[in-house]
């Protein structure tokens, strides 16, 4: 029996179901529109190492995942797993998630560590200088039964940063990885030319000179790579630093609708499905 004594309490309740549904890819969790649920799985470490020149020097890693759990309702697949695992996890054929995150940890610390001796942890309070790496791995496109994924990896060295993303693109119904294999392989050369025309047009100008001009080079060699990622209305290709550009700070990226892709995709592709 409903009385008002006990509206508040409805309401109350209420409230809190809303709240959890409403939350957000943040903390894990999936909107009902997306294809991939994701739980969030975070590793740091840290490390200490002497320089060639005797400088003390700090190194930390910091890193959140987020990890496949459901797929359209279900449990992720261990085919699937394995999938992300070896490709945006970088864990090669581990089926073991949570190994191939403290991989990728332990690898950042290793290629970072001078090759002089470590120092232990009671010299690093002496550190003069320190290493700071944080890791990111995030969806950026979830839904239609395509998923995007973002590597992130921001380095900054004795508080100077360096950026840089790398993309990841899966067909999550048939378990496989979207590439510039999506592309018919006869019109990879008109599709890079396609890719030129835009970036002249996202930058105003008009011919490859004026690009060199503010600061792009070796436009006419720009080739069709794999590092893209899905927007809800295109595809966006994306350069890592001094790719295309003399600047170490910026990563161009070239957006293109999928009404301009469509004579470029291969009849068979899941992008087909997008558009």
């Amino acid at each position: 029996m409903i009385t008002r004594k006990t509206i508040p309490m409805i309401l109350g309740c209420l409230l809190l179901m809303l709240a959890i549904v409403s939350c957000g890819k943040g903390d894990g969790s999936s909107t009902e529109n997306d294809t991939v649920a994701f739980k969030i799985k975070k590793v740091s470490d840290t490390s200490s190492f002497k320089r060639s020149n005797g400088e003390m020097c700090r190194l930390h890693v910091d890193a959140e995942f987020s990890i496949p759990e459901k797929i359209n309702g279900k449990a992720a697949s261990s085919k699937f797993v394995k999938l992300f695992a070896s490709t945006v996890l970088e864990g090669g054929d581990s089926l073991d998630l949570e190994n191939a995150v403290k991989q990728i940890v332990a690898t950042r610390l290793s290629v970072n560590v001078s090759d002089v001796a470590d120092a232990s942890e009671e010299e690093c309070g002496n550190a003069t200088s320190k290493v700071d790496i944080q890791v990111k791995v995030y969806p950026v496109y979830n839904r239609n039964g395509v998923l995007s994924m973002c590597f992130e990896e921001v380095v900054k060295k004795d508080g100077v940063p360096s950026v840089a993303h790398t993309y990841y693109n899966y067909d999550v119904e048939k378990c496989s990885v979207l590439d510039n294999g999506e592309f018919v392989e006869s019109s990879i050369d008109e599709l890079a030319q396609l890719l030129r025309n835009k970036l002249m047009e996202q930058n105003k100008v008009t011919t490859p000179e004026e690009l060199n001009s503010i600061g792009y080079f070796d436009i006419e060699n720009l080739n069709v790579s794999s590092n893209f990622y899905f927007i809800e209305d295109g595809v966006v290709w994306s350069y890592k630093p001094q790719e295309l550009t003399v600047d170490a700070n910026v990563e161009p990226t070239i957006s293109v609708p999928f009404a301009e892709l469509v004579q470029f995709v291969k009849e068979e592709s899941a992008i087909n499905n997008l558009m």
